[in-house]
């Protein structure tokens, strides 16, 4: 198990405890922590610290503490408020310590849950959500079970037609998801961002075409490229950062030039999503991780 991985499995730890990522990358982490005992134990660090908080009793409230609470409040013309009575609850009444210190013991376990994550990463931060309601999508940008396998669906034929018939696999996709090739103008009408092949492509490549489709994860650019070999990579920019767009093929954290990417298996080649500014970027159809590490430094400067 490389370094690398087990960096980029721990930087997800703290959301994957709380059950925050999607399903692709869960199973991934899920997946890395059998065989990882440093990651293993970097969870269950998570989960006793979740233990001890939960085990954690407030003292019983007396039925007679708002009557202690009058009694103890200084007489006096200054009007009193609701937050001086408790200021002064706190100072004096035997209970106040025990909610002070359970007070004290949940900003602890903040404090510690945000140094943890703001040093290591958030795999589910940064990104705009795409829109959602009808179809499909809950209030925090996710697919429904439903849609997400009908979409893996769609994505799989997608597949399997690209490396033999990339102009079969091309209108296919168009037609399913209301696609519109457009220029880099016309993109920026429709998704409000100019795509990020508009500034050029690494030595090698060319860039086919671009195209707009509302997918059911978000409304996207596609931008079909050209290697010099006359083969054919895909790149898609898209504002949610669903990794389990390929149902349940293999996948594996990597980091590719200097971002943690999703890699995942298809077969005769590879496709990768990583966050590029506040999108991310699926690649398909790409060779190997070198590639990748290519279109992300390339990327990065353009």
């Amino acid at each position: 198990m490389s370094s690398s991985d087990c960096n980029s499995v721990r930087s997800h730890l703290s959301a994957y405890h709380d059950g925050e990522l999607s399903a692709g990358q869960a199973a991934t982490v899920a997946k890395h922590i059998e065989s990882c005992e440093s990651c293993a134990a970097e969870l269950r660090a998570f989960e006793s610290i979740g233990s001890a908080f939960a085990q954690t009793q407030m003292p019983a409230k007396p039925s007679d503490l708002w009557q202690r609470i009058e009694r103890e409040l200084p007489m006096t013309a200054e009007a009193v408020t609701l937050s001086k009575r408790f200021g002064v609850w706190v100072r004096e009444s035997p209970y106040g310590a025990g909610l002070v210190s359970m007070a004290a013991s949940v900003l602890v376990l903040l404090g510690a849950g945000l140094w943890y994550g703001g040093n290591n990463g958030d795999m589910a931060g940064g990104g705009a959500m795409a829109m959602h309601g009808s179809d499909g999508h809950s209030h925090d940008g996710e697919m429904s079970a439903e849609h997400m396998a009908e979409f893996a669906g769609v994505m799989d034929e997608y597949l399997q037609k690209l490396p033999s018939d990339p102009d079969a696999a091309e209108r296919m996709l168009l037609a399913k998801y209301n696609g519109e090739k457009v220029d880099t103008d016309g993109a920026v009408k429709l998704v409000g961002y100019r795509p990020i092949v508009s500034s050029g492509l690494p030595e090698g490549y060319s860039l086919a075409s671009t195209s707009v489709l509302k997918m059911p994860c978000c409304t996207c650019v596609k931008a079909v490229c050209k290697r010099s070999d006359g083969s054919t990579l895909v790149l898609f920019e898209h504002d949610d950062e669903e990794t389990a767009w390929f149902g349940d093929r293999r996948q594996s954290m990597a980091t590719c030039g200097d971002k943690d990417c999703c890699l995942v298996d298809l077969d005769s080649s590879i496709a990768a999503t990583w966050k590029q500014g506040t999108r991310s970027v699926t690649a398909v159809g790409v060779r190997d991780q070198e590639e990748v590490a290519k279109l992300v430094t390339w990327l990065d400067k353009s």
